[in-house]
């Protein structure tokens, strides 16, 4: 499971520092101490409820409990990934303390102001958090968060010392990331519905006629800018404009997908790459600073 919000890397990837199972008064109501700072469990099992109900909800009440790789569940790999979320939350708190940087609490309003604004409005953010069983108390932490983990990029961003040469060796060295593409897929749940239009589909307009039904038995998908390895892309196989692709099944649904636009501009596409080059090596320090760091793991 990779999700929008946990970004980070699974613990068996990591070097850490554990200390001995037994149980000692460090540890008790612990997960983990951060270089002396205790990670409470009642702190953990906060977030995983909310997480919990945040996937069942989203993907349906049996996707924890599905098995995915070697008898691990979907709630296997979230409980590991939430632990690890959380040490590298902690690190990334020292760091700024360490670097006399002040945690700013008008992040996480500007954060809060930012999914109103997207949402529709401060009423419906909050029938959406509703929606999730999250309480003020919860949403704000998680809010506070998200500031930590802005704050702390926001901070290697203005002390990392990346130029730009840097950047432009990186994107002629990765052809990928010279082109994008924008795509719609019309999404069926049945096969035989899926044959039915895609043999009416002989140009972009008759694919555009499907978008555009004000009654529809599908669903449809509109990309933003993506690269050639986006996975539906891929599924799709379809990377010329304006061709409409075979029928293929991807999530369990059966879809149909046309590129509709390309972006070759060298300008953008470097605007694009720079962010991906400097989030790559943003994991890269955040990772030797849990390497550095002195966790001890009681879970």
């Amino acid at each position: 499971m990779k999700r929008k919000i946990i970004k980070t890397a699974l613990l068996t990837v990591l070097i850490i520092n554990i200390s001995a199972c037994a149980k000692s008064n460090d540890n008790e109501g612990n997960i983990a101490i951060v270089d002396g700072t205790a990670i409470s469990n009642n702190s953990y099992l906060k977030e995983l409820d909310f997480y919990q109900k945040y996937y069942s909800k989203k993907y349906g009440e049996g996707y924890l409990d599905k098995k995915i790789d070697r008898n691990k569940t979907n709630k296997d790999i979230l409980e590991k990934e939430l632990v690890d979320s959380m040490i590298k939350d902690q690190v990334m708190v020292n760091d700024l303390k360490n670097n006399n940087i002040k945690v700013d609490d008008n992040v996480a309003s500007t954060i809060r102001s930012d999914l109103e604004d997207e949402l529709g409005g401060k009423d419906s953010l909050k029938s959406n958090v509703k929606a999730i069983g999250l309480d003020d108390n919860k949403f704000n932490q998680i809010l506070y968060n998200d500031s930590i983990r802005k704050q702390h990029y926001n901070y290697f961003i203005g002390h990392s010392g990346i130029k730009d040469s840097e950047v432009l060796e990186y994107y002629k060295a990765n052809k990928k990331y010279h082109k994008q593409y924008k795509y719609n897929v019309l999404v069926f749940d049945d096969k035989n519905e899926a044959e039915k239009v895609h043999k009416n589909l002989k140009s972009p307009e008759d694919f555009k006629t499907y978008l555009n039904k004000t009654i529809q038995n599908y669903d449809v998908i509109s990309s933003d800018f993506v690269y050639n390895d986006d996975p539906i892309l891929k599924a799709g196989d379809t990377f010329e404009k304006g061709k409409p692709s075979n029928i293929f099944k991807y999530n369990d649904k059966y879809m149909i997908l046309i590129v509709n636009s390309y972006n070759e501009n060298e300008n953008e596409l470097l605007i694009n790459v720079k962010d991906i080059y400097l989030k790559e090596k943003y994991i890269e320090y955040l990772n030797k600073l849990v390497k550095k760091s002195k966790i001890r793991l009681f879970v």
